[in-house]
């Protein structure tokens, strides 16, 4: 299903449009492209619902730390030694929008590089890169597979480190190192839970009703009516309940990660995003605890 020009109404930007044409083709794509048969089940219910979820901005996405990201982009943008950035994880298209909205005319040539596990998310990118002349590669592939050393010269990613446990963390740290060139540079976002005890992050049972209500406020009255014919409240359910992610327990033991894979952190500072009154919980941005890092790599 695609959006037409009869569907805006008022107060709908260019850019709402886009994302709903995208949330659409996303909702259709997923049951097909997401992966299935994994030990943890498919992740339909993830890709399939983000971007509509996303329209009531109650999920947490790049554009939260849009500043943080600007302060290096703004760095980036005029030096030609930066060419190939690397996307790690991309729910949809939102850190590869983030980036090239951030390039002036005339900035030397970029290629985005996005990498995933699912191809549902690489498909969105792919149309969203084709619309706007962006040069995409894609590479449908675990993180932690190889990939060529040096290849780089930045890594951009959003809450990507909490898919991993403290032993694969470290891994995915030493991954970013091996595939950036020497000056190349990390920027990202994560949430760290101090001495959080249990072993999984998950919404807890008043966390889950709190954001589904939420959902069913807001979703009739900001949700256009192509989107609004669709279960988003039921969508909502499935993320509440499937959503998992691993605590990052220790901001020294993640400062520490970086450190020891090779990186100088030129930040690494915590911030508390803003985000919806009344409720919280894992993917919902107004939680404390959040490092805005910035890492380059360094001879070695």
């Amino acid at each position: 299903m695609t959006t037409t020009s009869a569907s805006i109404r008022a107060g709908m930007t260019p850019a709402d449009e886009e994302l709903l044409e995208s949330a659409l083709l996303a909702h259709g794509w997923a049951p097909r492209l997401c992966q299935h048969g994994s030990e943890r089940g498919g992740c339909d219910w993830y890709h399939g619902a983000w971007q509509l979820l996303r329209m009531l901005g109650i999920m947490s996405t790049s554009g939260v730390n849009a500043a943080h990201y600007a302060a290096e982009l703004a760095r980036m943008g005029g030096d030609p030694s930066f060419s190939r950035v690397l996307i790690t994880g991309s729910a949809d298209y939102s850190m590869l929008k983030l980036i090239a909205d951030a390039r002036a005319p005339s900035d030397p040539p970029l290629t985005y590089v996005v990498l995933d596990r699912c191809a549902t998310p690489l498909r969105v990118c792919e149309w969203y890169a084709e619309r706007h002349g962006l040069v995409i590669e894609t590479l449908h592939q675990d993180v932690l597979d190889p990939l060529p050393a040096g290849a780089f010269d930045a890594v951009y990613t959003h809450a990507f480190m909490g898919n991993f446990n403290d032993a694969d963390r470290a891994s995915l740290v030493g991954q970013w190192a091996r595939v950036l060139r020497p000056g190349g540079r990390v920027v990202t976002v994560q949430r760290v839970r101090p001495d959080f005890p249990g072993e999984m992050v998950r919404f807890s049972d008043a966390e889950a009703a709190a954001f589904i209500e939420r959902v069913a406020d807001l979703a009739p009255v900001m949700l256009p009516p192509e989107a609004a014919e669709l279960d988003v409240v039921a969508m909502a359910r499935g993320h509440a309940s499937n959503f998992w992610a691993f605590p990052v327990r220790s901001a020294d033991d993640l400062r520490a990660q970086f450190e020891n894979a090779g990186f100088r952190l030129d930040r690494f500072e915590r911030s508390a995003p803003a985000g919806p009154a009344g409720v919280t919980g894992p993917s919902v941005p107004n939680t404390d605890g959040h490092y805005l890092i910035t890492a380059e790599r360094t001879e070695q």
